[in-house]
Protein backbone atom coordinates (compact mmCIF):
# COMPACT_ATOMS: atom_id res chain seq x y z
CA UNK A 1 0.00 0.00 0.00
CA UNK A 2 0.89 3.27 -0.55
CA UNK A 3 -0.16 6.80 1.19
CA UNK A 4 0.08 10.53 0.25
CA UNK A 5 -0.78 13.08 2.75
CA UNK A 6 -1.04 16.73 1.84
CA UNK A 7 -0.45 18.80 4.92
CA UNK A 8 -1.57 22.27 4.49
CA UNK A 9 -1.98 25.10 6.85
CA UNK A 10 -4.85 27.81 6.31
CA UNK A 11 -6.18 31.17 7.97
CA UNK A 12 -9.15 29.65 10.55
CA UNK A 13 -11.43 31.72 8.52
CA UNK A 14 -10.86 30.76 5.68
CA UNK A 15 -10.56 26.93 6.45
CA UNK A 16 -14.32 25.83 5.67
CA UNK A 17 -13.82 27.40 1.95
CA UNK A 18 -11.22 24.58 1.66
CA UNK A 19 -12.46 21.63 3.39
CA UNK A 20 -15.66 22.72 0.88
CA UNK A 21 -13.63 22.29 -1.88
CA UNK A 22 -12.02 18.72 -0.93
CA UNK A 23 -15.10 17.65 0.01
CA UNK A 24 -16.77 18.43 -3.28
CA UNK A 25 -13.85 17.29 -5.57
CA UNK A 26 -12.63 14.22 -3.49
CA UNK A 27 -15.68 12.33 -3.01
CA UNK A 28 -16.35 8.54 -3.78
CA UNK A 29 -18.13 8.75 -6.64
CA UNK A 30 -15.40 10.86 -8.70
CA UNK A 31 -12.67 8.90 -7.49
CA UNK A 32 -13.73 5.33 -7.35
CA UNK A 33 -13.26 4.41 -11.09
CA UNK A 34 -9.42 5.40 -10.18
CA UNK A 35 -7.53 2.39 -10.65
CA UNK A 36 -5.69 1.75 -7.61
CA UNK A 37 -7.50 3.96 -5.52
CA UNK A 38 -8.11 2.46 -2.19
CA UNK A 39 -9.96 5.96 0.02
CA UNK A 40 -9.69 9.33 1.28
CA UNK A 41 -9.69 10.82 4.29
CA UNK A 42 -9.88 14.91 5.34
CA UNK A 43 -8.83 15.88 8.64
CA UNK A 44 -8.43 19.46 10.50
CA UNK A 45 -7.49 20.77 13.94
CA UNK A 46 -7.16 24.62 14.77
CA UNK A 47 -3.49 24.72 15.75
CA UNK A 48 -3.18 24.59 20.07
CA UNK A 49 -0.37 27.42 20.02
CA UNK A 50 -2.10 29.64 17.18
CA UNK A 51 -6.07 29.38 17.33
CA UNK A 52 -5.92 31.57 13.69
CA UNK A 53 -4.14 28.69 12.05
CA UNK A 54 -6.20 25.80 10.72
CA UNK A 55 -4.18 22.54 9.46
CA UNK A 56 -5.73 20.17 7.16
CA UNK A 57 -4.63 16.63 6.63
CA UNK A 58 -5.60 15.13 3.08
CA UNK A 59 -4.89 11.32 3.29
CA UNK A 60 -5.37 9.28 -0.13
CA UNK A 61 -4.41 5.21 0.38
CA UNK A 62 -3.51 3.42 -3.21
CA UNK A 63 -2.47 0.04 -3.92
CA UNK A 64 0.89 1.04 -5.19
CA UNK A 65 3.19 4.34 -6.20
CA UNK A 66 2.43 3.42 -9.38
CA UNK A 67 -1.09 4.10 -9.72
CA UNK A 68 -0.89 6.95 -7.30
CA UNK A 69 1.73 8.58 -9.77
CA UNK A 70 -0.55 7.09 -12.76
CA UNK A 71 -3.66 9.24 -11.11
CA UNK A 72 -1.62 12.51 -10.47
CA UNK A 73 0.04 12.41 -13.92
CA UNK A 74 -3.53 11.54 -15.80
CA UNK A 75 -5.77 14.31 -17.00
CA UNK A 76 -8.64 13.71 -14.79
CA UNK A 77 -6.03 15.00 -12.18
CA UNK A 78 -5.44 17.83 -13.81
CA UNK A 79 -8.41 18.68 -13.91
CA UNK A 80 -9.86 18.12 -10.15
CA UNK A 81 -6.72 20.20 -9.05
CA UNK A 82 -7.37 22.93 -11.82
CA UNK A 83 -6.85 26.48 -9.76
CA UNK A 84 -9.14 29.30 -10.70
CA UNK A 85 -7.52 31.94 -8.33
CA UNK A 86 -5.75 35.08 -10.10
CA UNK A 87 -2.46 35.42 -10.60
CA UNK A 88 -0.27 37.78 -7.96
CA UNK A 89 0.87 40.54 -10.32
CA UNK A 90 4.25 41.23 -8.72
CA UNK A 91 5.54 37.07 -8.90
CA UNK A 92 2.90 35.17 -12.03
CA UNK A 93 2.08 32.86 -9.47
CA UNK A 94 -1.68 31.69 -8.55
CA UNK A 95 -2.84 33.52 -5.43
CA UNK A 96 -4.46 30.99 -3.29
CA UNK A 97 -6.42 32.90 -0.57
CA UNK A 98 -6.67 31.38 2.85
CA UNK A 99 -3.77 29.04 2.19
CA UNK A 100 -0.65 29.23 4.59
CA UNK A 101 1.62 26.61 3.28
CA UNK A 102 0.90 22.86 1.99
CA UNK A 103 3.25 19.98 2.77
CA UNK A 104 3.17 16.64 0.90
CA UNK A 105 4.50 13.59 2.04
CA UNK A 106 4.34 10.31 0.66
CA UNK A 107 4.76 6.92 2.53
CA UNK A 108 5.66 2.86 1.31
CA UNK A 109 3.20 1.15 4.13
CA UNK A 110 5.19 -1.43 5.39
CA UNK A 111 2.78 -3.55 8.33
Amino acid sequence: MYIVTNTIQTETDDSHKIIQQFTAGHTKESMEAVDGFLNFQLMHRTLPDDPQVTELVVLSRWTSKEHQKNWVNSQAFKKMHQRKEPKDEATGEKKRPGIISSTIAEYEVLT
